[in-house]
């Protein structure tokens, strides 16, 4: 009857296209066979509504034979699309912030709102990976992998290490990017320009290590994606982040040293109460400047300095000696 076919209709718009027309077959023999049964050959079109009524809405009968089709991701393709969006999402971040520093250190030049598609770039690749898997996902496409039969040996050792905090992971690649952006619009520029011209907080100094810079920022954002990554610290991770520390740590060194031997051959102090005497003149502006990312600078080493310190004697006494005993 019409009736029964516009109902199945309904319900074959919730299938998927391989399965529906065995699913409705199946229906529609279902649904004549109650029929027939309820109204000894004879139908009535209050009979038929109330069969249908009786079966359920068009959505629920299509859940109850093809549930995943309630999933935008089904329990089925979810595994593969973790795995897709951590390879996806790597290689978009870590791409775009390796073009950024390679450009940066052979032109010394880039712009910044191109450095800012990187955080752009994020939900774009997401979103393309999540419309890719929910097409596969309506329309039941499921990839033949081969599952290995379990073997509880096979399971990972248990580990001490601490877990990260995923919220300060966050904000550091966040505020990272944003550096890194401020740091190729500063390198583009040559420093903050105002009005009539006069420049603000520029730093010939802090020219020369921009590259390295740049470099040392890329490797704290890549080593905080891994670590939100794995979810806990291990004894590889811990020894990386000493290493990055100990290079921000040289460079920060360089760059005191750098302004102090500049301002030597300026005939000025490197003291900073003193570079402070000299705003009235000329350099005033960019003394000012220089001032400020002296203390900035040394504020930074001191930080560091201090937290790879802790860092070390963590490694050495909770890490090192764990492995050693556990060995």
């Amino acid at each position: 009857m019409e009736l029964i076919e516009r109902y199945l209709q309904e319900i074959g718009r919730h299938l998927p296209a391989n399965r529906r027309a065995d699913i409705l077959s199946e229906l529609r023999s279902s649904l004549n066979d109650s029929l027939e049964a309820r109204t000894d050959g004879q139908p009535s079109d209050e009979a038929v509504i109330q069969i249908i009524k009786d079966m359920g809405a068009p959505r629920e009968v299509a859940a109850s034979y093809f549930p995943e089709g309630q999933y935008l991701i089904g329990p089925e393709l979810f595994p593969l699309f973790q795995l897709i969006i951590r390879i996806v999402m790597a290689a978009t971040v870590g791409g775009q912030l390796i073009s950024a520093i390679v450009s940066l250190t052979v032109s010394h030049r880039a712009d910044f709102l191109e450095f800012l598609q990187i955080l752009n770039s994020i939900p774009a690749a997401l979103g393309s990976v999540v419309l890719v898997f929910a097409i596969m996902q309506w329309f039941n496409v499921h990839p033949d992998f081969k599952k290995k039969d379990f073997d509880p040996r096979s399971l990972p050792p248990l580990h001490n290490d601490k877990p990260v905090h995923r919220g300060e992971l966050v904000f550091s690649i966040v505020f990272g990017t944003l550096f890194l952006a401020f740091l190729v619009a500063f390198g583009t520029s040559g420093g903050f320009t105002v009005k009539y011209g006069v420049n603000l907080l520029t730093d010939p100094v802090l020219d020369k290590y921009y590259p390295w810079i740049g470099v040392s920022v890329v490797l704290g954002i890549l080593l905080d994606i891994v670590l939100l990554w794995r979810g806990h610290w291990e004894i590889s991770t811990r020894i990386a982040k000493i290493g990055t520390d100990i290079f921000a740590l040289v460079l920060l060194r360089l760059l005191l040293q750098g302004q102090v031997a500049w301002s030597n051959q300026m005939g000025i102090s490197g003291s900073m109460h003193e570079q402070f005497q000299f705003t009235n003149t000329r350099l005033g502006s960019q003394l000012i400047g220089m001032a400020s990312f002296r203390l900035a600078f040394f504020v930074a080493l001191v930080v560091i300095a201090v937290s790879t310190f802790f860092r070390i004697y963590r490694l050495v006494k909770n890490d090192l000696f764990n492995y050693r005993v556990q060995a």
